[in-house]
């Protein structure tokens, strides 16, 4: 009897361990500006712009030399694997090499003066095997004062406008680019995870 609830004991830890190793996300880092993407094969390259509105203004370019850095938890689609960026940017521009699929934006992290905020505002992008595809400028408002606030959002075409930007960061112009904008949320919410001050 104490030898089969070793053995059962045994099996459920061996259980628990392959379940939280299968939610494990994988940590992908984004490509730092100045730096070109490595090609693996099955892969493509994202790009596009993150604007965090506040009363009017990009608090993504607001105020030089304070960090303002936002991060994204991922989720693919078909193959239910998960990725952390952390930060995906810290002034706006991103890029971003992930294998081939369609990707849920599943959790955003922000980090300004106030503190580290954590909240959702659903989104969902595709990435193409082999070519370039910009997602666009994700534009999130936050609404409301406090620990609390809205988040609105919407997706707008600025390649045209942004184009020199990111050759000179990501040199993009290496392979062929596809338009096709990150799929937005109207509404969500962010939160204050921990102020400043307890940082």
């Amino acid at each position: 009897m104490q030898e089969r609830r070793c053995v059962w004991s045994i099996l459920l830890g061996l259980a628990a361990v392959v379940s939280l190793l299968s939610a494990c996300a994988q940590f992908v880092r984004a490509v730092p500006p100045g730096e070109r993407a490595i090609e693996k094969p099955g892969h493509g390259l994202v790009f596009g712009r993150i604007a965090i509105m506040r009363d009017g203004t990009d608090q993504m370019l607001s105020m030089p030399g304070l960090s303002r850095e936002f991060g994204w938890d991922l989720l693919q689609a078909e193959s239910g694997e998960k990725y952390v960026m952390d930060p995906v940017t810290d002034g706006g521009l991103f890029a971003v090499a992930l294998p081939a699929g369609i990707y849920h934006v599943t959790k955003l992290r922000y980090e300004d003066r106030a503190g580290l905020w954590e909240g959702n505002l659903p989104a969902t992008f595709l990435v193409k095997p082999v070519d370039s595809t910009y997602l666009g400028t994700w534009e999130i408002t936050l609404a409301g004062l406090g620990s609390g606030v809205r988040l609105s959002g919407r997706t707008l075409n600025h390649l045209s406008e942004d184009r020199d930007e990111f050759e000179h960061n990501y040199k993009i112009n290496s392979r062929p680019i596809a338009i096709i904008l990150l799929q937005s949320a109207k509404e969500g919410r962010l939160s204050l995870l921990r102020p400043r001050a307890e940082q």
